[in-house]
Protein backbone atom coordinates (compact mmCIF):
# COMPACT_ATOMS: atom_id res chain seq x y z
CA UNK A 1 0.00 0.00 0.00
CA UNK A 2 1.41 3.41 -1.00
CA UNK A 3 1.98 6.07 1.68
CA UNK A 4 -0.93 8.35 0.71
CA UNK A 5 -3.20 5.32 0.65
CA UNK A 6 -2.13 4.30 4.16
CA UNK A 7 -2.95 7.71 5.56
CA UNK A 8 -6.36 7.77 3.91
CA UNK A 9 -7.16 4.19 4.93
CA UNK A 10 -6.24 4.93 8.53
CA UNK A 11 -8.43 8.02 8.48
CA UNK A 12 -11.29 5.96 7.04
CA UNK A 13 -10.86 3.39 9.80
CA UNK A 14 -10.98 6.11 12.45
CA UNK A 15 -14.16 7.61 11.03
CA UNK A 16 -15.71 4.17 10.84
CA UNK A 17 -15.04 3.13 14.46
CA UNK A 18 -14.86 6.38 16.47
CA UNK A 19 -18.48 6.05 17.63
CA UNK A 20 -18.12 2.37 18.52
CA UNK A 21 -20.95 1.04 20.72
CA UNK A 22 -19.90 -2.61 20.77
CA UNK A 23 -19.44 -2.92 24.54
CA UNK A 24 -20.47 -1.19 27.75
CA UNK A 25 -17.32 0.94 27.89
CA UNK A 26 -18.93 3.31 25.40
CA UNK A 27 -21.25 4.46 28.18
CA UNK A 28 -18.52 5.44 30.62
CA UNK A 29 -15.84 6.78 28.30
CA UNK A 30 -15.15 10.48 27.85
CA UNK A 31 -13.36 10.05 24.53
CA UNK A 32 -12.65 7.18 22.15
CA UNK A 33 -8.85 6.75 22.02
CA UNK A 34 -8.02 5.60 18.51
CA UNK A 35 -4.25 5.94 18.79
CA UNK A 36 -1.75 8.39 17.36
CA UNK A 37 1.37 8.61 15.25
CA UNK A 38 2.46 7.93 11.71
CA UNK A 39 0.46 5.83 9.28
CA UNK A 40 3.83 4.88 7.77
CA UNK A 41 5.45 3.81 11.05
CA UNK A 42 7.97 0.98 11.06
CA UNK A 43 7.40 0.51 14.79
CA UNK A 44 4.04 0.22 16.50
CA UNK A 45 3.51 0.11 20.27
CA UNK A 46 0.41 -1.58 21.66
CA UNK A 47 -0.62 -1.02 25.25
CA UNK A 48 -3.60 -2.33 27.16
CA UNK A 49 -6.21 0.40 27.58
CA UNK A 50 -6.51 4.18 28.00
CA UNK A 51 -6.10 5.63 31.48
CA UNK A 52 -7.67 8.73 33.01
CA UNK A 53 -5.55 11.28 31.11
CA UNK A 54 -5.94 9.40 27.83
CA UNK A 55 -9.72 9.24 28.29
CA UNK A 56 -9.87 13.00 28.85
CA UNK A 57 -7.62 13.96 25.94
CA UNK A 58 -8.47 11.22 23.45
CA UNK A 59 -4.77 10.42 22.97
CA UNK A 60 -2.71 7.41 24.08
CA UNK A 61 0.12 7.58 26.60
CA UNK A 62 -0.17 11.22 27.67
CA UNK A 63 0.48 10.73 31.40
CA UNK A 64 3.71 9.95 33.23
CA UNK A 65 4.08 6.65 31.38
CA UNK A 66 3.77 8.59 28.13
CA UNK A 67 6.55 10.97 29.14
CA UNK A 68 8.78 8.01 29.88
CA UNK A 69 7.89 6.45 26.54
CA UNK A 70 8.89 9.70 24.82
CA UNK A 71 12.24 9.63 26.63
CA UNK A 72 12.86 6.02 25.65
CA UNK A 73 12.00 6.78 22.03
CA UNK A 74 14.38 9.73 22.12
CA UNK A 75 17.16 7.47 23.40
CA UNK A 76 17.07 5.60 20.08
CA UNK A 77 16.59 8.66 17.92
CA UNK A 78 12.81 8.55 17.49
CA UNK A 79 10.02 11.01 18.06
CA UNK A 80 6.53 9.74 18.87
CA UNK A 81 5.30 11.24 15.58
CA UNK A 82 7.45 8.65 13.76
CA UNK A 83 5.89 5.60 15.43
CA UNK A 84 2.28 4.59 16.03
CA UNK A 85 0.90 4.10 19.53
CA UNK A 86 -2.36 2.28 20.23
CA UNK A 87 -4.08 0.12 22.82
CA UNK A 88 -5.96 -3.16 22.77
CA UNK A 89 -9.03 -1.34 24.13
CA UNK A 90 -10.00 2.03 22.70
CA UNK A 91 -12.06 3.10 25.73
CA UNK A 92 -11.03 3.43 29.37
CA UNK A 93 -12.21 0.72 31.75
CA UNK A 94 -13.78 2.32 34.85
CA UNK A 95 -11.26 2.84 37.63
CA UNK A 96 -8.45 1.71 35.34
CA UNK A 97 -9.34 -1.93 35.99
CA UNK A 98 -7.92 -4.64 33.76
CA UNK A 99 -9.55 -5.24 30.38
CA UNK A 100 -12.14 -8.02 30.43
CA UNK A 101 -12.06 -10.89 27.98
CA UNK A 102 -15.38 -9.91 26.40
CA UNK A 103 -14.12 -6.34 25.91
CA UNK A 104 -10.92 -7.53 24.25
CA UNK A 105 -12.93 -9.86 22.08
CA UNK A 106 -15.16 -7.12 20.68
CA UNK A 107 -12.41 -4.48 20.40
CA UNK A 108 -9.58 -6.50 18.91
CA UNK A 109 -10.86 -6.00 15.34
CA UNK A 110 -10.14 -2.29 15.66
CA UNK A 111 -6.51 -2.99 16.56
CA UNK A 112 -6.13 -5.58 13.83
CA UNK A 113 -7.48 -3.05 11.35
CA UNK A 114 -4.83 -0.55 12.42
CA UNK A 115 -2.07 -3.13 12.09
CA UNK A 116 -3.29 -4.14 8.63
CA UNK A 117 -3.22 -0.55 7.36
CA UNK A 118 0.05 0.56 8.97
CA UNK A 119 1.82 -2.77 8.37
CA UNK A 120 4.72 -1.99 10.75
CA UNK A 121 7.94 -3.93 10.69
CA UNK A 122 8.00 -4.26 14.48
CA UNK A 123 5.11 -4.42 16.95
CA UNK A 124 6.11 -3.91 20.58
CA UNK A 125 3.49 -5.23 22.96
CA UNK A 126 3.46 -3.35 26.26
CA UNK A 127 2.38 -5.63 29.07
CA UNK A 128 0.30 -8.73 29.53
CA UNK A 129 -2.90 -8.18 27.57
CA UNK A 130 -1.46 -6.94 24.27
CA UNK A 131 1.24 -9.61 24.42
CA UNK A 132 -1.22 -12.44 24.98
CA UNK A 133 -3.56 -11.16 22.28
CA UNK A 134 -1.01 -10.64 19.51
CA UNK A 135 1.01 -13.76 20.28
CA UNK A 136 -2.18 -15.78 20.85
CA UNK A 137 -0.82 -17.23 24.06
CA UNK A 138 -1.70 -17.51 27.72
CA UNK A 139 1.91 -17.12 28.86
CA UNK A 140 2.83 -14.17 31.05
CA UNK A 141 4.88 -11.14 30.06
CA UNK A 142 7.74 -12.01 32.44
CA UNK A 143 8.89 -15.01 30.44
CA UNK A 144 8.31 -13.37 27.04
CA UNK A 145 9.80 -9.91 27.60
CA UNK A 146 12.60 -9.04 25.19
CA UNK A 147 12.09 -12.12 23.01
CA UNK A 148 11.51 -11.78 19.29
CA UNK A 149 8.77 -13.59 17.39
CA UNK A 150 7.72 -13.41 13.76
CA UNK A 151 4.07 -13.63 12.77
CA UNK A 152 3.32 -13.16 9.09
CA UNK A 153 5.41 -10.14 8.05
CA UNK A 154 5.66 -8.65 11.52
CA UNK A 155 8.23 -8.91 14.27
CA UNK A 156 6.51 -9.10 17.65
CA UNK A 157 8.61 -8.09 20.66
CA UNK A 158 6.99 -8.00 24.11
CA UNK A 159 8.39 -5.43 26.55
CA UNK A 160 7.35 -4.14 29.95
CA UNK A 161 4.78 -1.38 30.07
CA UNK A 162 6.52 1.94 30.87
CA UNK A 163 4.20 2.33 33.85
CA UNK A 164 5.92 -0.69 35.42
CA UNK A 165 9.19 1.24 35.57
CA UNK A 166 7.44 4.12 37.34
CA UNK A 167 6.45 1.80 40.17
CA UNK A 168 9.54 -0.43 40.02
CA UNK A 169 12.63 1.63 39.11
CA UNK A 170 14.65 -1.59 38.76
CA UNK A 171 12.80 -2.19 35.48
CA UNK A 172 14.07 1.05 33.97
CA UNK A 173 17.39 -0.38 32.85
CA UNK A 174 15.61 -3.38 31.32
CA UNK A 175 13.35 -1.02 29.35
CA UNK A 176 16.34 0.95 28.10
CA UNK A 177 18.00 -2.28 26.95
CA UNK A 178 14.84 -3.38 25.16
CA UNK A 179 14.62 -0.07 23.29
CA UNK A 180 18.21 -0.47 22.16
CA UNK A 181 17.21 -3.89 20.87
CA UNK A 182 14.34 -2.30 18.92
CA UNK A 183 16.88 -0.05 17.22
CA UNK A 184 19.10 -3.02 16.36
CA UNK A 185 16.16 -4.94 14.94
CA UNK A 186 15.35 -2.04 12.64
CA UNK A 187 18.94 -1.63 11.54
CA UNK A 188 19.98 -5.25 11.07
CA UNK A 189 18.17 -8.21 9.51
CA UNK A 190 20.77 -10.58 10.98
CA UNK A 191 19.84 -9.43 14.47
CA UNK A 192 16.31 -10.64 13.83
CA UNK A 193 17.31 -14.12 12.71
CA UNK A 194 19.74 -14.48 15.60
CA UNK A 195 17.12 -13.48 18.16
CA UNK A 196 13.98 -15.01 16.68
CA UNK A 197 12.00 -17.45 18.81
CA UNK A 198 9.88 -20.36 17.59
CA UNK A 199 6.27 -19.20 17.76
CA UNK A 200 5.10 -22.80 18.11
CA UNK A 201 6.69 -22.87 21.57
CA UNK A 202 3.84 -20.63 22.76
CA UNK A 203 1.10 -23.02 21.78
CA UNK A 204 -0.48 -24.94 24.70
CA UNK A 205 -1.54 -28.53 24.25
CA UNK A 206 -5.24 -27.69 24.11
CA UNK A 207 -5.78 -24.81 21.68
CA UNK A 208 -9.54 -24.74 22.24
CA UNK A 209 -9.17 -24.13 25.97
CA UNK A 210 -6.62 -21.41 25.28
CA UNK A 211 -8.85 -19.65 22.76
CA UNK A 212 -11.76 -19.65 25.15
CA UNK A 213 -9.59 -18.32 27.97
CA UNK A 214 -8.30 -15.38 25.91
CA UNK A 215 -11.52 -14.69 24.08
CA UNK A 216 -9.96 -15.53 20.72
CA UNK A 217 -12.52 -17.11 18.40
Amino acid sequence: MDKPDKREKLKELYLDIRDCQRCGLCKSRTKFVFGSGSAYAEVMFVGEAPGKNEDLQGLPFVGQAGKLLDELLGSIGFDRSEVFIANVLKCRPPGNRDPRIEEINVCKDHLMGQIKVIDPKIICTLGKFSTQLLLNTDKGITGLRGKVFRIDNHIIMPINHPAAALYMPSKMEILKQDFQKIKKLLDSASEVSDSEQDISSLEPEDNQDKDEQLGLF
